[in-house]
C-alpha cells in the first residue's frame, strides 16, 4: 500500500525510509542520513546536525523494523522562533514593569503631595501665619495628622489670643490704681501740712487695691492659681463707696464733680466684689477720658 503522510508544518521536512535507508515517501535525502541510519537499530534517535534538528522513530511490524519515519526542520527557524518568544516575553515583562513604575510613582505622589503640603502649612504657622490649617486628603491617616495639627493650632491660636486680651485689659484695669496711688502720693508730698501717716495709710489702702485688681485680672482671665476660688461678694454700697473715694479726687484735679446716686433698698445687695470693682473702675476712667462734666454714678 502506497504510503500516507501528512503534510510537515512550516519549513520541516517529513519522510518514510525502508530498511535499506532509502526514501520511500514524503519529503528528505535520498538517501538516509546517520541519525535515521540509527534509528534502524537504537530506537528513537532526535540529535541536532547539519544545520538541522533531526528525530528518526522506527516503525515495527510483527515485532520486526520495516521502516524508520524521519522529521527535520531547519535550527535557524527554531532558534528564530525561539528568539521572537523570549522578546515577545520580554516586552509584556517591560510593558509590566512601565505599568508598576507608573502605578508606584502615582501612589507615592498621592502620599507625597498631602505631606509637603502640610510642611508648607506648618512653615506658613512658623511664621507667624495661625490662620493656615492643613488640608484634608484621600488618605486616611494623613488626614488624621491634619486634623490633629489644626486642633494644635487652635488651641494655641486661642492660648494667644487669650494672652493677647489679658495683655491689654491688665495694662488698662492696673493704670487706674496705679494713677491714683500716684496722686495720692504727689499730693501729700506738695502739701506741707498734711498728715504723713495718713498719706501711707491711704497708699497701702491703694496698693491693697492694687493687689486685689491683679488678682482679679488674672482669675478673669483664666490662671489657674486663682480660678480655683470663687470672688468674694460685698455691698453695693460699700463698693460704691469706695469707688467715689478712689474717683473723686481725680476727678477733681480735671474740674469735675462725681455724684453716687443708690437707692438704700439695694444698698445691701451683695455682688461680685473684685469682678463689679473692675467693671466701676473702667467706667469711670473711660467717663474721665472721654467725657466732660459731672459724672453720676446710678
Amino acid at each position: 500500500d502506497p504510503v500516507e503522510l501528512p503534510s510537515p508544518p512550516g519549513e520541516g521536512r517529513l519522510g518514510v525510509y525502508d530498511r535499506e535507508l532509502r526514501l520511500r515517501a514524503g519529503t528528505g535525502p535520498r538517501t538516509a542520513d546517520t541519525v535515521t541510519g540509527r534509528a534502524v537499530a537504537d530506537g528513537v534517535i532526535e540529535e541536532h546536525t547539519g544545520g538541522e534538528l533531526v528525530a528518526a522513530v522506527p516503525v515495527s511490524q510483527d515485532e520486526r523494523v520495516v521502516g524508520v519515519v524521519r522529521a527535520s526542520v531547519d535550527a535557524g527557524s527554531v532558534w528564530n522562533r525561539v528568539l521572537l518568544a523570549w522578546a515577545a516575553l520580554a516586552g509584556v515583562v517591560l510593558v509590566a514593569l512601565g505599568v508598576a513604575v507608573l502605578v508606584a510613582r502615582r501612589r507615592a505622589r498621592s502620599l507625597s503631595e498631602p505631606l509637603e503640603a502640610l510642611s508648607r502649612t506648618s512653615q506658613a504657622i512658623a511664621d507667624g501665619d495661625l490662620t493656615a490649617r492643613a488640608a484634608g486628603s484621600r488618605v486616611a491617616e494623613i488626614d488624621q495628622v491634619a486634623r490633629t495639627h489644626n486642633e494644635m493650632v487652635r488651641r494655641l491660636s486661642e492660648l494667644l489670643r487669650r494672652e493677647r486680651h489679658f495683655t491689654a485689659n491688665a495694662s488698662h484695669q492696673l493704670r487706674t490704681p496705679l494713677t491714683g496711688l500716684r496722686l495720692g502720693l504727689e499730693t501729700a508730698l506738695h502739701d506741707s501740712g498734711a498728715d504723713p501717716r495718713a498719706a501711707l495709710e491711704e497708699a497701702l489702702e491703694r496698693s491693697q487695691y492694687l493687689q486685689d485688681t491683679i488678682d482679679e485680672v488674672l482669675r478673669l482671665a483664666g490662671a489657674p492659681a486663682v480660678t480655683a476660688s470663687r470672688p468674694a461678694g460685698r455691698p453695693v454700697g460699700a463698693l460704691l463707696e469706695h469707688a467715689e473715694t478712689r474717683w473723686h479726687g481725680p476727678l477733681a484735679l480735671d474740674g469735675r464733680r462725681l455724684d453716687v446716686v443708690i437707692d438704700q433698698a439695694v444698698a445691701a445687695l451683695t455682688v461680685p466684689g473684685r469682678t463689679t470693682a473692675q467693671i466701676l473702675d473702667i467706667l469711670l476712667d473711660n467717663a474721665r477720658r472721654h467725657g466732660s462734666g459731672t459724672v453720676t454714678v446710678t
